[in-house]
């Protein structure tokens, strides 16, 4: 095998590429580019607006659940004392009319002593009312107390007595309201002696008959509480405020506020803006600035008491996952921005390098050039598809073209054959037709003789008398007959002859013609063959516009190849139908030539042929007749008595040589219009012959467009 030697594609030369403004590779990256970055941005906007939502409502959900966690502790520890309330109502209400105040002390000195929250209790019943103890049966104030004192319990009558009427006190007007047995807790206020936050939980005291008797108390010490809201500790900054339902400090981290009895409500700025908020609903979520921060508050109510309970966290804290989250999600659009840009430049510039290498193959092929390299593509998609197209357009056209082309030359070839054949043919014809006159001339000579011949007779039947004299000049005249018929039947055999032979070659010239006139046929299957291939080139164009269409404006380079495709396919069919008509035009010449020079033909074998054929004949009769002349001019003496049935017969035979070239006359004259006919139709095959030169020419021309070689 030889080696292969690579095809080069086709360059794109600058000027071309100046001329048509941006390429399609810097429309590409200019649409696909801001597009994609576009894209980026928003996905990762997208991303950094859902990251915080998620993330601030996670948020949310944490600190909830921490808030209401955290609510749920400080509601079980006030329900334990609340519960040891009730519990000792209960106990004081079935006991109180035989129980002693010992054993009451007993209990009460235990409850304190065993629970860290309580400071101290105590029972204080209505007038007159307690009879269990004889010391104090019919005391109007009974109200004994023990409270913690270190490690031991006190027992303390001190606010037993008028001057501090417990009666009147929030704590017994709030159990002396109750209507069922239930605990209730009053706001949270400051003990500057035990230096804490203090709170009283009243529970009433019901007899067996459903009377109010008194109530029971218990002071609690609300450090504890205190102490778990100052660990609630939410990220690094997050911290917990407590309040009474009014908005008094139970905790903050500003003790003097706790101490002085501040109120939330007092503060001017900072969380003192969401104060009425706070008050005046149990549970939501607000925010407030101070120092150039932004603080988001979630609160919530302890159930019974309604004590406030806040959670502070700064939302710098709070959003810094989601700034974190943007600076890397931003850096990752950059990245991908810089990866999306080098690979869109890389596929751009491979793309348009395609399409440029197309564009300028589909241009070579729509001037005509097909002298210039395929473009041999390996691409594997629908630019490399398009390419093989092209290729194998490129093939099928430049051998179709070829083939045109070397028709072309064989149909002028032909033509300017059958120009000479027809100019020959007129030349022949006009050789008949001298020969025709000379038949004229003869048969007018013949016509002459015969009077001299008739008007002998006449004279030899005037005058019988005379024959013999005449003798010698019979005999002179019938030598010059017979030389004179022997002449005419030459010429006649000469003619017959030649009408013969030029009758068989030109039939055999006209047979080759239309041998040759054949090929007009493979012209036509070649026409029909480049139809077919320029529909198909039309039907690759179709597809082509309707892919660039698809494409938009990436495609609109591609639409320009279809349209020179199209327009490709649209010449080659114009240019099909134009050697249709031409071929057809070339058929009906060819068709017409051939009747008429079959007609022509037959006419001369049928015609003309036994016309000469009558004239040879009559040539020898004639000659025969003048041999016979002489026979009698040599036996005139001998026969003198038969000379009038002789002259008889030279009558009837000078009548029959009359007629015959009367006949002979007309027929030569049918025969010479014949001829002129056959000369006429001869000059219109010559003219067809230059018309399909012409044709041929115009062919050739077509055809020259194209560059094969």
């Amino acid at each position: 095998m030889g080696k292969q030697v690579k095809e080069k594609k086709p360059k794109v030369p600058r000027a071309a590429v100046k001329s048509r403004g941006m390429g399609i590779k810097w429309r590409m990256i200019a649409m696909i580019l801001p597009v994609v970055v576009f894209a980026l941005i928003v996905v990762t906007v997208i991303s950094a607006v859902l990251s915080k939502n998620a993330i601030i409502d996670e948020s949310d959900l944490y600190l909830q659940s921490e808030l209401k966690a955290n609510i749920n502790d400080i509601d079980g520890k006030l329900e334990t004392i609340r519960n040891t309330a009730e519990n000792l109502s209960v106990l004081v209400g079935e006991t109180y009319g035989k129980t002693g105040m010992s054993v009451y002390g007993n209990i009460f000195k235990g409850v304190v002593k065993s629970n860290d929250l309580i400071l101290g209790s105590g029972i204080w019943f209505e007038p007159k009312v307690y009879q269990g103890d004889p010391r104090y049966a019919g005391d109007e104030y009974v109200g004994p107390y023990w409270y913690k004192d270190g490690d031991n319990v006190v027992e303390d009558w001190g606010y037993s007595n008028a001057e501090y009427d417990y009666f009147s006190q929030e704590y017994y007007q709030n159990a002396k309201s109750q209507t069922e047995l239930k605990a209730t807790i009053t706001d949270p206020y400051y003990d500057p002696a035990s230096q804490s936050v203090m709170a009283s939980c009243s529970a009433p005291i019901f007899s067996s008959d459903g009377a109010f008797i008194g109530c029971i108390t218990v002071d609690m010490s609300l450090d504890t509480i205190t102490q778990l809201v100052s660990s609630i500790k939410v990220g690094k900054e997050g911290r917990a405020v407590m309040t009474s339902p009014n908005g008094t400090y139970i905790y903050t981290n500003d003790d003097e506020k706790v101490q002085n009895g501040a109120n939330i409500t007092e503060d001017t700025t900072g969380i003192g803006k969401i104060a009425s908020m706070v008050t005046a609903s149990e549970s939501g979520e607000t925010e407030f600035k101070e120092s150039g921060e932004t603080y988001d508050v979630f609160f919530g109510s302890v159930p019974e008491v309604a004590w406030r309970l806040m959670i502070v966290m700064p939302q710098s804290e709070i959003y810094a996952p989601v700034t974190h989250m943007t600076t890397v999600s931003t850096l990752i659009c950059v990245i991908a921005i810089i990866l999306c840009v080098v690979i869109i430049f890389m596929l751009a510039t491979s793309i348009a390098k395609a399409i440029i290498g197309v564009n300028l193959f589909a241009k070579e092929l729509a001037s005509g050039n097909f002298t210039t390299n395929k473009l041999g593509s390996r691409r594997k998609d629908e630019i490399g598809e398009m390419s093989s197209a092209l290729d194998e357009m490129y093939e099928s056209n430049h051998g179709i073209i070829s083939n045109i082309s070397s028709e072309a030359n064989n149909v002028n070839d032909a033509s300017s054959t059958l120009s000479a054949m027809s100019e020959e043919l007129s030349a022949e014809f006009a050789k008949i037709r001298d020969n025709m006159e000379s038949v004229n001339d003869a048969m007018m000579s013949t016509g002459a003789a015969t009077e001299e011949v008739s008007a002998s007779v006449q004279e030899v039947n005037d005058s019988v008398q005379g024959l013999a004299a005449e003798t010698a000049e019979t005999e002179k005249q019938v030598k010059e007959i017979t030389a004179r018929a022997l002449e005419i039947q030459q010429k006649n055999q000469k003619a017959h002859d030649s009408a013969i032979e030029i009758t068989n070659l030109r039939r055999s010239e006209l047979e080759a013609a239309n041998e040759k006139a054949k090929v007009v046929s493979e012209i036509s299957t070649l026409a029909d063959a480049i139809a077919s291939i320029a529909s198909q080139i039309d039907l690759l164009s179709l597809n082509a516009s309707i892919e660039a269409a698809r494409a938009g404006e990436a495609g609109r380079g591609f639409a320009v190849v279809a349209s020179e495709i199209n327009n490709l396919a649209t010449d080659t069919n114009e240019a099909v139908e134009e050697i249709k008509k031409t071929i057809e035009s070339v058929q009906e010449a060819f068709s017409d030539l051939s009747e008429g020079s079959n007609k022509l033909l037959d006419f001369v074998t049928d015609t003309v042929t036994p016309d000469y054929e009558n004239f040879v004949t009559v040539g020898k009769q004639y000659g025969d007749d003048a041999a016979l002349f002489g026979e009698l001019a040599t036996r005139i003496q001998d026969m003198t008595e038969n000379i009038k049935n002789s002259m008889q017969e030279v009558n009837d035979a000078v009548s029959n040589i009359a007629e015959s070239t009367q006949e002979t006359s007309s027929h030569s004259a049918d025969v010479t219009n014949s001829v002129d006919s056959v000369a006429e139709a001869v000059d219109s095959v010559a003219e067809l012959a230059t018309d399909q030169q012409h044709t041929a020419s115009t062919l050739t021309e077509i055809v020259s467009h194209f560059k094969l070689k």
